[in-house]
């Protein structure tokens, strides 16, 4: 059995925490200095000013293990909690045999109540990863799964069927279905034209008021939270567009271009509407077709509950559900008052924003 320390990190162990992380095959290829700024902004600039980030050290002193939790703001039913995001699970693949995220796991579990945290909170899409927490307390509330709308078939049908004869004899196929996806008409009725705005300011916040009625689950909202999560990111480029009506919004939407699985992809991080106000949610949405086809993106995505009450107008401007799918799991301290076992998954609103990491 190799020996090996855990401990929590500091500051002068940012840096390698990101020679770990780009050495890891299987995670999305980052260049070493954008992780440490993305670790700076998301994980030791959080608002909460909470850290709980756990390394573990071999005997040459290298870190071979790291996992972090990071507070969330968070509302239930108008009651405001703080929920801990469990992330950035990462493990040498030599020392997997170790037990050391179950160790780590357990540390968090015993140490984030005294920090003032009410629950643990994460999203996984690796089975053999949700089934760890499981097995520490951890509850299954439900899955959410990424809806895409499709841009550039031939480049996917590449992805996908090998055979280059079968690609080249679907060509004129996927090039008329391709220009098919691409016609999309306007949902821009007067006044609800969207605009790019450079970041969030407090008008959001009057905007996300009047809309919280309609999402009882949710991460707190308001230009702070939102500014840190997407402008005040040096590692990565958001554009965020807001429609208006009468000079107030009434609906936003925050996209990210980014790869995914080979893919050139149009994220959808983060979109809020009230269900009362579709006009809105098609506004955006059409405005982000228009960003996807003009940057030439493979597809555009999101990762959605089918029981959110946004939920059908992604339906309804092309999306479609993917295999691919996110178990939403959660833990709570003994004799909590918070309760979300009893609770249904249909009061969650999740998006990317919640889990959009590096």
């Amino acid at each position: 059995m190799a020996k090996y320390i855990i401990r929590e990190a500091n500051d002068s162990d940012i840096p390698n925490i990101a020679r770990l992380r780009v050495n890891i095959k299987e995670f999305q290829l980052i260049e070493l200095e954008k992780y440490i700024l993305y670790w700076n902004s998301f994980i030791k600039g959080n608002p909460c000013s909470i850290q709980k980030t756990f390394i573990a050290l071999n005997e040459q002193n290298r870190i071979i293990a790291h996992f972090s939790m990071v507070p969330f703001k968070f509302l239930k039913d108008e009651k405001l909690l703080l929920g801990g995001f469990v992330c950035e699970l990462m493990v040498d693949e030599d020392y997997r045999q170790e037990l050391l995220f179950p160790q780590m796991l357990l540390k968090m579990i015993r140490e984030y109540k005294g920090l003032g945290v009410d629950f643990l909170y994460g999203l996984g899409n690796r089975s053999e990863v949700v089934k760890a927490y499981r097995s520490f307390g951890f509850h299954i509330i439900g899955e959410l799964a990424v809806y895409v709308r499709p841009y550039n078939l031939a480049r996917i049908a590449q992805h996908f069927i090998k055979s280059n004869i079968l690609n080249m004899l679907m060509k004129p196929v996927l090039f008329i279905a391709t220009k098919v996806l691409h016609l999309r008409k306007s949902f821009h009725e007067a006044g609800l034209e969207p605009i790019e705005i450079p970041r969030f300011d407090s008008s959001i916040d009057q905007f996300i008021s009047s809309v919280q009625k309609h999402f009882p689950y949710c991460i707190l909202r308001n230009a702070a939270i939102l500014n840190w999560r997407t402008v005040d990111s040096p590692s990565r480029k958001y554009q965020i567009l807001v429609t208006k009506e009468k000079g107030g919004i009434i609906g936003y939407v925050v996209l990210r271009r980014m790869k995914m699985k080979q893919f050139d992809v149009l994220s959808i991080v983060d979109i809020l509407f009230s269900p009362e106000r579709f006009d809105a949610g098609k506004a955006l949405l059409n405005a982000a077709h228009k960003i996807a086809l003009q940057l030439g993106v493979d597809m555009s995505t999101c990762l959605f509950s089918q029981h959110d009450p946004l939920f059908p107008i992604l339906k309804k401007c092309g999306y479609f559900k993917t295999p691919e799918t996110f178990s939403l799991f959660l833990h709570e301290p003994k004799g909590s008052s918070v309760k979300f076992r009893e609770d249904t998954f249909d009061k969650w609103h999740l998006t990317w924003l919640d889990h959009d990491s590096a």
